[in-house]
């Protein structure tokens, strides 16, 4: 919700402005947009209410994207004026609040006698506008729909999930009032909505039949304009302890811990819960505080105070204190309670000393002593001394801490975390930081850390690849525990190795022998070796080979299996999996493996019958683009005779004479123009 600018502001009434402007408050719910407004200055306050306002809506975001041009609505047909006398009557009888601000719009004078203290500030303003003006709007912003019926809101259910609006509040027909106000704008939207608050900081000091709560205003001052006290007796039942709601007059924008107050008059020895509930100018009620609850108590009226402590030795004190005679008749003795820490819990040590006594000898210390002085009145009711922290000499230091560990995340900042220790005395940690082992460690905290935990943020984009933090104890004497162990942290690895290189390779009939020089980053796990076939358009890059070893730069493919053009490439992987960018790739022809005699069957049949001769053939494993069959009869050598297709299986040859020896050769080309040997057969015809 935005700054709250109704009547809270009564500073701005008592000083003089340059020009009056309109101050507008949005809130955003889910399904709508509640709107206020008030002019801030008291003559063009009564000069706007005569005009009227008008409201416009303007749409600058749409599902994230900006509304070119901007989209603007008039969400009223006519000026927004104060509703007619009659029609606030209803409202009126039901809230003085209503009353109150009719009585100041509609009024012939106004004159209010102030009811307490609490609306003095108010009521010290003497002129009667400036009385109108103030007490109309403090009002106002007690009832929300009172603000409608003044003209000074509006409710606006036509928004849309998504959008965004800016609202503009100005005051109609300018020109007839010969005043200068200047609009006003805020922004809204229901995609900000949020869930009002439970009010801050409730307290509750319980005294002889009272008890007085009080709560932080300042820091919900822009949500909250008022509030509820409510009490129980069972924390079940609650009842409203306040007719008028509560609210504070006064302004302080530079602190941020005014509190209100409140006093309850209640019954001795009994329990009650306390809650506070805010109310915001918009009328809505937000979820009660955090419950405050305990019992008054009848005080002697004395008060016992230790103003001297003597340490005679490393175990022994001396206290002596002031308690006055008249409050002797009262009680029946003094006790003397300690505890290890100022907020206990305390134990009595020193029971039954005499009412005339002002000074008691306690031995027995510990490293860390709070006392206190308690008179038991004649009731059982106790008057107790503030403590007093008694402390011997101490040299001996705390142990050094334990269970130190920590966590680093990518943007730098490191959390730590250790084992708490027990001394009583403990006054708190001491974090030391180094980004080099040889190098003497710097402490980061500027003052002695009370948590068993510290956060740290060190910069991740340098040379050092670790950070190391070690802690020490440190009591309220400030005596220095030795260190904790090191913590040794590793920084997260942002930073891609560097490529590795193929520098050469060499090809064979049976495959391509691939090197590389390794990438030459330290952290470097392994090596992958990726490949891929030119032919194909958009082939992926296929994994060959995964190397280990730092040091292992070779890898012989031995995978291929048709002639083509490859290109292969290395990636280095770290220790954390951050890959290098891909080594330059390089471009090998492999012409295929060679065929042997022995991977081509070569048969031919006579056929007499049809006078020819049925070569047929077979190729092992191989990929042939042209057989080339050759021809010759004995004694004399071949010839090229036929040249076929890759996909042919055999030739009838009928050229032939009879009673012949022929010799006849085939020999295979291969993608890339790889060539077989010639594989022979002899036949007779």
């Amino acid at each position: 919700m935005k700054e709250l600018v109704l009547l809270l502001l009564l500073t701005s009434v008592l000083c003089a402005q340059d020009t009056a402007s309109v101050k507008v408050i949005a809130r955003s719910l889910p399904n709508k947009v509640l709107l206020g407004w008030a002019v801030d200055e008291p003559l063009a306050w009564k000069k706007a209410n005569e005009v009227g306002f008008w409201i416009e809506r303007a749409t600058i975001s749409r599902n994230g994207e900006a509304v070119v041009p901007i989209e603007r609505k008039q969400l009223v047909a006519q000026p927004l004026k104060p509703k007619p006398l009659g029609e606030w009557e209803v409202l009126a009888l039901k809230d003085q609040n209503v009353a109150i601000l009719a009585q100041a719009l509609y009024g012939e004078t106004f004159e209010i006698s102030p009811p307490g203290s609490q609306m003095g500030a108010i009521y010290t303003i003497n002129d009667e506008l400036e009385q109108r003006f103030t007490i109309a709007l403090v009002a106002a912003e007690q009832n929300y729909e009172a603000s409608k019926l003044a003209g000074w809101a509006i409710e606006d259910p036509s928004v849309i999930a998504g959008e965004k609006y800016v609202y503009s509040v100005s005051v109609a027909k300018l020109a007839q009032i010969r005043i200068p106000i200047n609009s006003g704008t805020v922004y809204a939207s229901t995609d900000d909505f949020e869930a009002l608050p439970e009010p801050i900081g409730l307290t509750g000091v319980f005294t002889d039949q009272k008890v007085t709560l009080s709560w932080n205003f300042n820091l919900l001052q822009h949500v909250y304009t008022n509030y509820h006290i409510e009490r129980s007796k069972d924390n079940i039942s609650y009842e409203q302890l306040n007719g008028v709601p509560i609210f504070s007059a006064q302004q302080d924008k530079e602190s941020s811990d005014i509190s209100m107050f409140y006093m309850d008059s209640i019954p001795n020895n009994t329990n009650f819960y306390y809650r506070v509930i805010g109310k915001t100018a918009f009328g809505e009620t937000g979820p009660s505080s955090k419950i405050v609850q305990g019992k008054a108590k009848e005080t002697l009226g004395f008060v016992p105070r230790i103003y001297q402590k003597e340490l005679s030795t490393d175990n022994k004190v001396l206290l002596r204190w002031e308690f006055k005679e008249e409050g002797n008749k009262l009680i029946d003795k003094f006790q003397l309670r300690k505890a290890n820490s100022n907020q206990g819990p305390f134990s009595t040590v020193v029971d039954n000393i005499p009412i005339t006594a002002r000074e008691i000898t306690y031995e027995g210390l510990e490293r860390v002593n709070y006392f206190t002085i308690v008179a038991i009145g004649k009731k059982g009711t106790e008057s107790e001394s503030y403590t007093s922290l008694v402390q011997p000499v101490d040299s001996v230091p705390p142990s050094p801490p334990t269970g130190l560990k920590g966590t680093i995340d990518t943007t730098g900042v490191v959390t730590l975390s250790w084992s708490k220790n027990l001394e009583e005395d403990l006054g708190g940690y001491r974090i030391y930081r180094s980004y080099n082992l040889q190098v003497e460690f710097s402490e980061i905290t500027q003052r002695t850390s009370k948590q068993e935990n510290y956060t740290d943020t060190v910069a991740i984009a340098n040379l050092n690849k670790k950070v190391y933090y070690k802690i020490l104890a440190e009591d309220k004497r400030f005596n220095r525990s030795l260190f904790s162990n090191v913590l040794v942290i590793n920084k997260p690895d942002l930073t891609r190795p560097s490529s590795p290189i193929l520098n050469n390779y060499e090809v064979t009939t049976d495959g391509i022998k691939l090197f590389w020089i390794p990438s030459s980053s330290d952290d470097v796990a392994f090596h992958k070796l990726y490949r891929k076939k030119e032919s194909v358009q958009e082939t992926l890059w296929e994994k060959l080979h995964e190397s280990n070893s730092t040091v292992d730069s070779t890898f012989f493919d031995s995978t291929l299996k048709k002639p083509s053009v490859y290109h292969y490439t290395v990636v280095a992987t770290d220790s954390v999996g951050l890959e290098s960018l891909p080594a330059k790739p390089i471009k090998v022809i492999w012409k295929g493996k060679t065929i042997k005699e022995e991977d081509i069957r070569f048969s031919g049949t006579v056929n007499r019958e049809l006078r020819f001769i049925n070569l047929t053939w077979r190729v092992k494993d191989f990929d042939a683009v042209e057989f080339r069959l050759y021809k010759g009869t004995e004694g004399k050598g071949l010839k090229l005779y036929k040249t076929m297709g890759g996909s042919a299986k055999g030739y009838n040859d009928v050229d032939l004479k009879i009673n012949s020896d022929y010799l006849y050769g085939l020999q295979v080309i291969q993608n890339g123009g790889g060539t077989s040997k010639l594989k022979k057969i002899n036949v007779k015809y």
